[in-house]
């Protein structure tokens, strides 16, 4: 492609799918589970990513098994 047929093509932003709002809650969120890490604390919101993440998945809890007709 050339130099004349680049200058004809329009630049245009990636459209955002989250808000300015929806970013800085996101990283603030981040932030917390990064702190809670450091302290060797796991957050509710992060549990059980890093198994899933590896391939591990634990089993389901289980209260009872019916047979259906």
């Amino acid at each position: 492609m050339g130099d004349d047929e680049r200058e004809e093509f329009t630049v245009v932003p990636i459209p955002a799918s989250e808000t300015e709002d929806e970013h800085k809650r996101v990283r603030e969120s981040n932030d917390q589970d990064q702190k809670l890490e450091r302290e060797g604390k796991e957050s509710r919101h992060n549990r059980g990513y890093d198994e899933a993440a590896d391939g591990h998945h634990p089993p389901p809890d289980v209260e009872r098994v019916v047979e259906e007709d």
